[in-house]
């Protein structure tokens, strides 16, 4: 109900099929001049009770000395009829004039809850199926009465201002400079002229409804605030309201017969001290720069859509609004001031999103993308070149305010490397810190006391932490150490923070994650061979240690890496290439032999066939053949079940429900023939695999068969890895280590292995790159020839493709990268990722 006159009762679809219908006829003209002044007096007092307005006919009523009189109101042939209770037809036709005048007003006055026409089906109109399209009548001409006077016309003022947005106010142009509001006078006293324009009007109602305009009654006015659709009425629709409507500019309005104009906008960024800048946006229309008061407007909102006083509507250019949106996205509290310098490597990222800096921050910008040589490396006269190139970048980075990440190929000396930026810059009032795998503790202690003896050496424990030890040195933190010793964090702060195999903190919410975010440090550096070890948002975790906020928010890059990933791809890789310093072994250490890679492909038994059959079938009898649903409904039983199957593809003998009985697996046939010819030849040999129990069965195996052949082992369990590795190195004879890919993938080197054998494919290419370059590394001599055994047809075949496509996406790190891989990504159903191929 809409109140104060009469009481209403209506519906969306009546108020419309009315609207329609006066819209299309000037209805007063059929109505008695007598009657017309009779309605009129009863509109303007007020004197209705109710209005009950239906499809096909308009109930009025009025209640005189308690004698309720009624009117009803019907369409007949294009005009309206008028029937009445009343004994009196002045009184009774007076009642419904009042009445459709009243509909006048409700039209308009409805668009305060519910603008008409919005979303207007062509079936909802009854009951003669009005189409939207017989709302525009033909050019605008002066309408003419039946006695040939012209009518007076209705005139559309339009008005825009940043705060009131476009106002549409309709007015009874009754001379040259004389004219009315039709609405919005609370005497009603624009009834009193005669002769008006009215269908012109109700057209006029219902296109401002069609558009969006919402009617404010008490100022007469149609307004749309909405600025993306203002830009779209004046686009689409003014143009056409012009050819109808005899319409009125005042003041910037008139700005508008030129439509939109395209603003252009960049990111002025001006040096604030070494560290830090100043962002601030600026737009230009053509070559004309707003100023800071019109910046700050358009600034605020959030389509690239707005209106600038003295200049109109403005719009920033299509392809500078997707940039625009992130802008707005990513730059936080609007009240910020000071940045990180190198976020303008985030910002020139970015496609369309022109950052202009000044002359300090170009100078810097200049000194990142070149980096000269600072010279301290040469001191270190055991260092390769490559090696010294890489001290004197990763030092000009840190005196410029940047992190690196050093994602040298393994063997090439990160350690070394690390040790000598330290080593290069002597003075110092904080410690150091690196952080690293337990295994790998040793090694950069070793390295340490060999190479830089100068440099004091503290172990991080539970009985020696860092509130105990005041004077500066380096301490070597194991992950786990770090983690417990999360607490005193908060209290220091260090020189320089290393994470090496940087690549452990992917996960965002692991406890050593946050332990490793939360150090304080003037600089800091990544060491990882494999830094994207499944996909490229592997990155953004390592980023978040280095230089928080380079690669935005974390949920924005998967969402990005998942719809869009070749373009995100690009532009990580754009973001980061200038703080990414990798070289590989066949461009820097020519001098290393090379390693050559082959593949055994292997065949299950009849034993291991009829497991496997059995085992796959019965999976996908339980959990269907739609892998995306089962890894969501079952996931444990999916990896239970994969890893299964793995076992069969090795050895029988693996399964719980086959332990004690004898070994049963071509695989180890395989094995035992390599290693009795490689013995023989005084080789030695690495094998690795997934499953510490085969490598048990194997050394059975082995003993029994080639008892002459020295065997050593490296797994989770050994307690002193040290020994196993120095008696491997140096040992005179043939010999074979038998070691697990987690124990002996990080901190061990191998070099004299002249064999590696990988028994069993893992999901994750990097971590057998990890294995495999403890035996090629600097210093060897001789070729390293690798071998992965590979049961064709089955799930390990499925497990090399799925390593082939990460290795892509890692290799693409300073080219393309593609987006998250995982199993149901490569496979669509449970039968291709399990069933057995024997063709």
């Amino acid at each position: 109900m809409i109140k104060n006159g009469p009481a209403r009762t209506f519906t969306r679809n009546a108020v419309e099929a009315w609207l329609f219908r006066l819209s299309d006829c000037d209805w007063e003209r059929f109505i008695d001049k007598r009657h017309l002044q009779m309605g009129r007096s009863f509109y303007r007092e007020g004197v209705l009770s109710s209005l009950d307005i239906q499809s096909t006919q308009i109930i009025v009523t009025q209640k005189i000395d308690r004698v309720e009189t009624y009117s009803v109101i019907e369409w007949n042939e294009k005009k309206p009829e008028i029937r009445t209770s009343s004994l009196d037809d002045c009184i009774g036709i007076g009642l419904g004039t009042a009445g459709l005048y009243e509909i006048e007003e409700l039209v308009a006055e409805i668009h305060q809850e519910d603008p008409l026409l919005e979303q207007l089906s062509v079936t909802e109109i009854e009951p003669q199926k009005v189409k939207i399209e017989e709302l525009e009548p033909p050019k605008k001409e002066p309408k003419q009465n039946n006695d040939g006077s012209r009518a007076v016309p209705i005139s559309i003022l339009i008005e825009i201002s940043s705060s009131n947005g476009l106002t549409a106010t309709p007015f009874w142009q009754i001379s040259k400079n004389n004219k009315r509001k039709a609405y919005g006078l609370a005497d009603k006293a624009e009834i009193e002229i005669e002769n008006t324009d009215r269908p012109t009007l109700m057209n006029f109602v219902a296109e401002s409804g069609r558009h969006g305009f919402i009617f404010e009654k008490t100022k007469g006015i149609f307004r749309l605030k909405d600025w993306q659709k203002v830009a779209s009425f004046v686009e689409e629709t003014l143009p056409r309201w012009k050819n109808i409507f005899s319409l009125k500019f005042e003041g910037d309005a008139q700005l508008l017969r030129h439509g939109q104009r395209k603003l252009s906008w960049e990111i002025e960024a001006r040096s604030r001290n070494k560290d830090e800048m100043t962002l601030r946006e600026s737009f230009k229309l053509g070559t004309h720069r707003l100023g800071s008061e019109h910046s700050k407007r358009i600034a605020k909102t959030r389509n690239g859509t707005t209106f600038v006083p003295g200049h109109g509507l403005v719009k920033l250019d299509q392809e500078q609004l997707e940039d625009f949106d992130w802008w707005q996205r990513n730059r936080g509290d609007s009240r910020r001031t000071n940045w990180p310098r190198y976020m303008l490597f985030s910002l020139f990222a970015r496609k369309y999103l022109n950052a202009r800096p000044d002359g300090q921050l170009a100078d810097w910008q200049s000194a990142i993308k070149n980096p000269e040589k600072d010279g301290i490396s040469e001191k270190f006269s055991f260092l390769r070149p490559y090696q010294k190139d890489g001290v004197s970048h990763l030092n000009v980075l840190h005196k410029l305010g940047c992190h690196g990440l050093l994602a040298d190929e393994m063997g090439l000396g990160k350690t070394i490397q690390t040790l000598a930026i330290i080593a290069s810059n002597p003075k110092q009032d904080f410690s150091d810190l690196v952080t690293c795998p337990a295994s790998v503790v040793p090694v950069w202690a070793r390295e340490v006391k060999e190479r830089f003896p100068q440099i004091e050496v503290q172990i991080l424990n539970k009985e020696n932490n860092f509130a105990e030890v005041e004077k500066p040195c380096l301490w070597i933190a194991s992950y786990t150490q770090l983690r417990r010793h999360r607490h005193l964090l908060d209290t220091v702060t260090f020189r320089y923070a290393i994470l090496d195999e940087a690549q452990l903190i992917k996960n965002p919410k692991a406890k050593v994650t946050q332990a490793c975010l939360s150090i304080s440090a003037n600089h800091r550096l990544a060491l990882s061979g494999t830094p994207i070890e499944n996909s490229a948002l592997d990155l953004w975790t390592i980023f978040r240690f280095l230089m928080p906020g380079l690669l935005g928010s974390r949920k924005e890059l998967e969402t990005d890496l998942l719809s869009d990933p070749d373009y995100t791809a690009k532009l990580l890789r754009k973001q980061v290439t200038p703080f990414v310093l990798r070289r590989i072994k066949s461009e820097v250490a020519t001098e290393l032999p090379p390693k050559i890679e082959n593949e055994l492909p292997c065949v299950l038994n009849d034993e291991q066939r009829t497991e496997y059959r059995k085992l796959a079938e019965g999976a996908i009898k339980e959990h269907g053949n739609n892998l995306q649903q089962a890894f969501k409904q079952a996931p444990t039983h999916v990896f239970s079940l994969l890893t299964r199957l793995r076992q069969v593809c090795c050895d029988l003998a693996l399964l719980p429900w086959r332990e004690g009985l004898e070994p049963s697996g071509t695989k180890g046939d395989i094995l035992l023939e390599k290693l009795t010819d490689l013995a023989s030849s005084g080789s030695k040999i690495i094998v690795f695999s997934q499953f510490t129990s085969y490598l048990s069965i194997l050394k059975k195996r082995i003993t029994e068969q080639i008892p002459d052949l020295k065997i050593l082992e490296l797994t989770g369990s050994t307690r002193n890895r040290t020994l196993p590795v120095e008696t491997f190195e140096t040992f005179k004879g043939p010999a074979v280590i038998l070691a697990s890919l987690k124990a002996a993938g990080l901190g061990v080197t191998l070099k004299t292995a002249d064999y590696v054998f990988l028994m069993d494919p893992w999901w994750n290419p990097a971590i057998e790159e990890q294995a495999i370059d403890r035996a090629h590394r600097l210093g060897r001599t001789k070729p390293t020839f690798i071998y992965r055994l590979v049961t064709k047809g089955t799930v390990e075949e499925r497990v090399r493709m799925l390593q082939h496509s990460k290795k892509e996406t890692f290799q693409k790190i300073i080219g393309d990268m593609e987006r998250p891989t995982a199993l149901a990504d490569h496979f669509s159903t449970l039968e291709d990722l399990v069933e057995l191929n024997d063709s």
